[in-house]
């Protein structure tokens, strides 16, 4: 078996976007976004842009998706525009640090919501356990690692409907919460600029499908459709899910709240809601997990077809038609880092270098329109060349607010980064970079 099997639909890549969008960002960022905003419009406002930013990079990548319809997402891009050593750069950046890292986060999340005590021996065992478990499921066969993630993700939004309706139906809300809905002695845009960056977070894995191009069906068509879909639904359940938790919770008591989803519920149904709640936010975790285990091992399966890693990782399953070489190695380093347990401070230090790969990613459609006018392209960015424009842009405001705020996480960032240069080249010296056979 030498290829990936193209088995994915419309319906699972849009739940695979939405699945990987939706973790924990809309239960416990909106307190912190809502910060300086002077009414509930702008909050409202702040997440309807967040969510253009998010449709702006959509929309790009759905070109570049459609041109290039492979396994690795950003990798794939990246080494077609700028040459391999950017594609080697993100590539194993990605795959040993940032993707198994947001698993074994993810995994940590899931098991404290379900109350188990973080860092203890048995909620590291349990976290393992349940990443064990995703790793065989979506080894074992893309269908069923798809089917696993559809059924989380669909029970996830449909306690969030739940929750929106039942709050504004039967809630104990307040609609003077939203008077006045703006304000124009305000100038809030500052403000909604600086709250980009948890923005970013809470949207961010809008471009999953792009990961597992080359097992979607008519991916020239599906993957455009798949993440402006996906990216559009994300968007609505997270203006919902904020308007119910402004309904609840007056805006000035909602600015630096964590627990903004419990504290929301137990306000319109009462104490007993609070729990309900948790167990909602355990499910959205557990979903993000099955959809990253899904899409994020297939960068580094990239990575070692090209030769720049371990072959081990570029195998596919005689039976399965799964990359589970990738999976693999991606499940086992996850429980390393869970075991190890002090790993969240490298996300947060690689940060930076990754809002520059996603900026140079959008960027590289211009590369593309230069370089290749007469390429075939399924589908072209709707509103070239300004809306990868006006992503790129945002990206830099972004980086340049890090700066001022992390200057030191950013430049510590960049340097762990750039660490990856010598070994690229040193993986040449040595002969490595030679492509699996089998």
């Amino acid at each position: 078996m030498s290829e990936l099997r193209r088995e994915l639909g419309l319906f699972t890549c849009v739940l695979l976007v939405i699945g990987n969008i939706i973790g924990v960002g809309i239960f416990t960022t909106p307190g912190e976004i809502a910060q300086g905003l002077p009414t509930a419009g702008w909050v409202l406002a702040a997440w309807a842009i967040g969510g253009m930013m998010a449709m702006a990079g959509a929309l790009t990548y759905a070109e570049l998706g459609a041109m290039y319809p492979r396994a690795g997402g950003n990798y794939v891009f990246l080494k077609e525009a700028y040459g391999p050593l950017w594609g080697f750069l993100y590539g194993w950046a990605y795959s040993l640090v940032t993707s198994a890292g947001t698993i074994a986060l993810l995994a940590i999340g899931f098991v404290e919501y379900a109350g188990f005590h973080t860092g203890s021996l048995s909620s590291k065992l349990i976290s393992m356990a349940i990443v064990a478990v995703l790793t065989v499921l979506n080894a074992r066969g893309v269908k069923v690692g798809a089917a696993v993630m559809d059924g989380i993700t669909l029970t996830k939004i449909a306690a969030m409907a739940f929750l929106v309706i039942a709050g504004f139906t039967f809630g104990k809300g307040d609609v003077t919460h939203f008077h006045p809905l703006f304000s124009a002695s305000s100038n809030p845009f500052v403000t909604i600029g600086a709250a980009l960056v948890p923005l970013a977070f809470a949207y961010s894995g809008w471009n999953s499908t792009t990961f597992v191009g080359e097992e979607i069906k008519n991916p020239g068509r599906l993957i455009p459709l798949s993440m402006i879909f996906g990216t559009l639904a994300t968007a609505a359940i997270y203006l919902a899910m904020n308007a119910v938790y402004l309904y609840a919770i007056p805006l000035d008591q909602l600015v630096g709240e964590v627990t903004v989803a419990q504290t929301a519920a137990s306000r319109l149904f009462g104490p007993w809601a609070s729990a309900l709640v948790t167990a909602l936010v355990a499910t959205s975790v557990l979903g993000c997990l099955s959809a990253s285990m899904l899409s994020n091992p297939r960068a580094l399966f990239a990575l070692g077809r090209d030769g720049y890693f371990f072959s081990f990782v570029s195998r596919i399953h005689p039976r399965f038609g799964t990359p589970y070489g990738a999976i693999l190695f991606e499940g086992v380093w996850a429980c390393v880092l869970i075991s190890v347990g002090d790993f969240e401070g490298i996300l947060r230090v690689l940060s930076v270098p990754l809002v520059i790969i996603s900026s140079m990613t959008v960027a590289s459609i211009f590369v593309f329109r230069r370089k290749q006018p007469h390429a075939q392209r399924p589908y072209r960015c709707w509103g070239y060349p300004v809306v990868p424009a006006i992503y790129v842009a945002i990206s830099i405001f972004m980086l340049y607010a890090t700066a001022v705020n992390r200057g030191r996480y950013g430049l510590i960032g960049i340097a762990v980064f750039v660490l990856g240069v010598p070994i690229y080249y040193l993986w040449n010296r040595l002969g490595l970079n030679r492509a699996p056979t089998a």
